[in-house]
């Protein structure tokens, strides 16, 4: 056995099943030790990044490590920026690299570069390059390791191609165990029944749901019942999973998008969230004045470490609330009175929001279609259990505003501001679960970011649906420039704004998927609940008017 296929092996034994990658010349080894396993399907991505990305959907749909393969040097320096976006959103990823063989690096030849775990080391969790033959299974079994060790995150490995030709030794141990259950964790009862007394007594307490909080939905919506608690999604710069349900009674909106759903508000419960992480200086969420914070975490270096914390929790977020609502329940449960003033506030807050998403939908009538009705239409078509994938940008908040999300269901997003992660991540997720429809829901920047991910699409017959916001522009861009102007619109033809004349129903058809261009609502409505029932790759290309959200 040589080095290679004791990495195959190591892959086995981690359960890892779907190898994702785009090699080079140093990757042959591997390819071929691969090719006479056979046990472990080898997905084919036409960039660097779009093989990340796919990974990266892959690991969350799982919920095991995404394994990806990169080219030394160059494909590294390719995929890094979506190598940052796992490592923002907490993916456990694995990603490997054939590097030049010793011989070529010592001499500083071709796509040498001596130190290449260097690159990545500020936003991995471990970044190694294997230094014998005999360390590769091991270094790799420490990467898949890592990579799903709470908090999760990406790893990464380096292997110079005569290493992986190398025979291992007679009777080598094998690699150490990867398997990972994760840590049974729980803060200390008493800090657990102070934090119910707070939640209990306060006036107005709001929780807000962050990507952490993703594997807890059913104990949060159990605690949102008990505590009669208004729910809100963390801010957008901050979400890269939710799956709480917008037609939960409770659910207010995003964080800070609705002044009516913090009136008032003494007390925030943060769950699984950056407590607050700002896009800019001037868009910064903050707590309502006055009000406190209790801050659960699975991650404990995230509690405290922007905002002053009454009470912290870190530990696991389903068993913390559970405890929760049973201390709520030791205590004689809510009062009646408190219980009826917070659900009349809830039922106030959710008219308030649905009546203004009502009113905004309606000035939109008679227009050119936008995004606003695009993302009514989506909520009203999407089957249950559905994977949305999110990379709207500028249209991101339009799409909480109108769009619904049924239990079961869950959105994807990013938070590490690399673009086009959006595709190949749908594409890895409708890999890792063929079960669950998968819609992409996608600006046209984001989509020429990563549009070689439809070609993967379509070699692997995946019945997936992408919905493409066409506005022709950088609209992020534009009104960055209309806000440091302070003009509320600018008609002027800016540097690096304008992208039109792009033909996203040709460059689709050309990978081979199924597409259409719609410009009227009502018939996007019935071309979005046909793709969801084809069995092929759809592209709907929506031409939309550059309206603000």
């Amino acid at each position: 056995m040589n080095a290679a296929e004791g990495f195959v092996r190591t892959l086995h034994q981690a359960d890892v099943d779907t190898f994702f990658g785009l090699p080079g010349s140093t990757e042959a080894p591997l390819l071929e030790a691969l090719r006479a396993d056979g046990g472990i399907r080898y997905l084919l991505g036409l960039h660097e990044g779009v093989t990340v990305a796919m990974a990266d959907g892959y690991a969350r749909a799982t919920g095991r490590v995404g394994v990806v393969g990169l080219h030394t040097t160059v494909g590294t320096m390719n995929g890094m920026s979506q190598v940052y976006n796992a490592a923002r959103d907490g993916t456990p990823l694995v990603v490997t690299a054939g590097h030049k063989d010793r011989a070529v690096l010592a001499d500083d030849g071709f796509c040498a570069l001596p130190d290449l775990p260097s690159l990545l080391r500020p936003f991995t969790k471990f970044s190694w390059q294997s230094l014998t033959s005999e360390a590769v299974p091991s270094d790799l079994a420490r990467a898949i390791h890592f990579a799903l060790a709470p908090p999760p995150g990406p790893s990464y490995l380096v292997v110079p191609e005569d290493l992986m030709v190398q025979p291992l030794p007679d009777g080598l141990p094998p690699p150490p165990s990867v398997a990972h259950r994760g840590l049974a964790q729980l803060p200390a009862p008493a800090e657990i029944r102070e934090a119910a007394a707070m939640i209990a007594h306060a006036r107005r307490p709001v929780l807000v749901v962050g990507t952490h909080a993703a594997g807890a939905t059913a104990e949060l919506s159990a605690a949102a019942e008990a505590f009669a608690i208004g729910v809100l999604a963390a801010d957008l710069t901050d979400l890269a999973v939710l799956r709480f349900p917008t037609t939960d009674p409770h659910y207010l909106g995003v964080y800070g998008e609705q002044a009516d759903a913090l009136d008032g508000c003494d007390l925030v419960v943060a769950v699984g969230c950056r407590v607050f992480f700002p896009f800019s200086d001037r868009a910064r969420p903050q707590l309502p004045p006055g009000a406190k914070l209790i801050h659960v975490h699975p991650n404990p270096s995230e509690i405290g470490r922007l905002q002053t914390t009454e009470i912290g929790l870190a530990g696991d977020v389903g068993a913390i609330f559970t405890q929760l609502t049973a201390d709520l329940e030791a205590i004689g449960g809510l009062d009646e009175a408190t219980r009826r003033e917070r659900s009349a506030f809830i039922r106030t807050a959710s008219d308030a929001r649905r009546d203004s998403a009502a009113s905004e939908l309606a000035s939109h009538r008679g227009k050119a279609t936008s995004v606003a009705r695009v993302a009514a239409e989506m909520g009203r078509g999407l089957t249950p259990n559905a994977i949305v994938v999110e990379e709207a940008v500028r249209g991101s908040r339009l799409f909480f505003r109108h769009s619904t999300l049924a239990p079961g269901s869950e959105v994807w997003r990013s938070t590490g501001g690399s673009l086009g992660w959006g595709l190949p991540a749908a594409v890895g997720a409708k890999l890792g679960r063929p079960d669950r429809p998968v819609v992409l829901l996608t600006g046209d920047g984001s989509f020429q970011f990563s549009v070689q991910a439809l070609w993967t699409a379509v070699e692997q017959k995946l019945p997936l649906v992408v919905v493409i916001i066409d506005n022709g522009g950088y609209l992020a861009v534009k009104r960055a420039i209309e806000g440091h102007l302070a003009v509320p619109h600018d008609k002027r033809v800016h540097p690096g704004t304008e992208i039109s004349g792009i033909d996203n129903v040709t460059i689709a058809r050309g990978y081979g998927a199924e597409a259409t261009s719609v410009s009227d609502p009502e018939a996007f409505g019935v071309a979005f609940a046909a793709a969801l029932h084809s069995p092929k790759v759809t592209v709907i290309s929506v031409p939309v008017e550059q309206n603000r959200p």
